[in-house]
This record gives C-alpha cells, sequence and structure tokens, in this order.
C-alpha cells in the first residue's frame, strides 16, 4: 500500500493497492477537499485502474511518495 502526490493535479493523490492473491496492483486517483476549497465539495475517487509492473516501477521513481506501509 503506497499513497503518492500526483504532480498534475492539486490535492489529489494516487493510492496504489497491490492484491497478492490475484498478483494485480490496482490505482486509485483520489481528490481530496482541503479547507480553502468550497464546503459543499466532498472527497471523492476520480477512477480506479490496474497498473502494470512497469508503470509501479515508473511511480516509484518519479512520485513523491506521502506514506507507505510497512
Amino acid at each position: 500500500d503506497i499513497i503518492f502526490e500526483d504532480n498534475k493535479n492539486r490535492n489529489t493523490l494516487l493510492v496504489c493497492k497491490e492484491i497478492i492473491e490475484n498478483n494485480i496492483k490496482v490505482c486509485i486517483v483520489l481528490r481530496l477537499i482541503l479547507s480553502d476549497d468550497n464546503p459543499n465539495f466532498k472527497n471523492s475517487i476520480i477512477t480506479a485502474h490496474p497498473i502494470g509492473e512497469r508503470n509501479f516501477n515508473k511511480y516509484l521513481r518519479t512520485k513523491k511518495i506521502i506514506y507507505k506501509k510497512e
């Protein structure tokens, strides 16, 4: 389980989870609401998609890691 900062979009995170039983990785794009945003907005999941080993390793090299489960 790793959370990456999205460099392109403000207040957006990439949450990546590996499901060991099926040997797949899933990446969820999550939009967080901060105190300076419209109070009517809510946190939301933008999309979820499977991610290959090659792209996952690219994320590890190029994106800032905010959280990593040990």
